[in-house]
């Protein structure tokens, strides 16, 4: 399914099988995370074959929704590259998408609910500000910004470090030093950001997204979510080494509409059963592991707690168009 914009971007979106044609329906636009993911959470070329928003969409239009999911800029069939794609351009991107929700024929106008996963709950609270939404759904993050979470997974991953056992933890104790190296690593965030560029390279070899950077590092999520009046989850999982927990305290003293967090026992950051320690260090080992296992449940059931309890629907079984 085609969007129009200024790139052309494609999604797909998943009616539930026993629809009545007559009627219209709650519908879920889910916006992915960062990085090069497409439509369904999975990297280009085979790598990350994720499948979470596949997976996420088709749970949630089982429940009755009608659901729609995008390949962002530069992934997928979409046009454009994402490296040099900023936050705005993000936000744009998915007022597009949320227009052409509203104008299916069989969506709810009055019953459309934002599901961000990730980064996604970033540019969901923002188009909060500019769009008109009927819920909010922050998967996997929420309330920081991108300085906040990227600062958080440092000292974790240095705290990670320096608790190894052994003598490779005695060695690692004695060579992290956690302000030099986050004063060497804000120092260099600071010239990506400062370089007026939409690519900066490190060190002339090494390409980072310095448009991105320097939007997100600049926008507060928090003067988002005062101005939203309506239902707001957010939901994390207590394995998820990229999401501080403490940051989401802080919705209810926010929205002025209903709001819940939850805290998933044995769920990482791409909502998948996780018995394994909280980690930053072996995450690659574990996407190796990950992709074959299912969806926390207990997440899940929390979804559709929410869901069902806000935007009631009938329907059930999915077809993709």
């Amino acid at each position: 399914m085609e969007i129009a914009g200024n790139k052309k971007l494609y999604g797909t979106l998943t009616i539930p099988e026993t629809i009545n044609n007559t009627e219209k329906y709650p519908a879920v636009l889910l916006i992915s995370g960062s990085g090069p993911l497409d439509r369904n959470g999975n990297g280009p070329k085979g790598k990350y074959q994720l499948n979470v928003y596949k997976e996420l969409a088709e749970y949630i239009t089982n429940l009755g929704f009608i659901t729609f999911r995008y390949d962002k800029r530069g992934t997928g069939k979409s046009e454009g590259d994402w490296l040099s794609t900023g936050l705005w351009e993000l936000v744009e991107d998915s007022e597009q998408a949320l227009q052409t929700l509203k104008n299916h024929p069989l969506v709810d106008p009055d019953k459309i609910i934002v599901a961000g996963h990730s980064e996604g709950t970033i540019i969901g609270t923002a188009l909060s500000e500019r769009q008109t939404l009927n819920g909010l759904m922050l998967l996997s993050g929420g309330v920081g910004n991108l300085d906040e979470f990227t600062t958080y997974q440092r000292l974790f991953t240095y705290q990670e470090l320096k608790s190894s056992k052994g003598l490779k933890g005695f060695l690692l104790r004695l060579l992290i030093n956690e302000k030099k190296a986050e004063a060497k690593t804000r120092k260099q965030i600071q010239k990506i950001i400062e370089s007026n560029k939409e690519v900066y390279k490190v060190l002339f070899i090494f390409k980072q997204p310095a448009k991105w950077f320097r939007e997100h590092f600049a926008y507060n999520p928090r003067n988002g979510l005062k101005k939203i009046n309506y239902p707001v989850i957010a939901i994390c999982g207590d394995k998820d080494g990229l999401v501080n927990p403490v940051l989401l305290e802080e919705l209810h003293t926010l929205v002025q509409g209903t709001s819940e967090t939850h805290i998933i026992k044995n769920m990482e950051h791409g909502f998948r059963f996780q018995h394994e320690d909280k980690t930053m260090v072996r995450v690659k080992k574990l996407m190796k592991i990950l992709p074959s296992r299912p969806l926390n449940q207990d997440g899940l059931d929390v979804i559709s707690h929410w869901l069902e309890s806000h935007y009631k629907s009938n329907c059930s079984n999915n077809i993709a168009q």
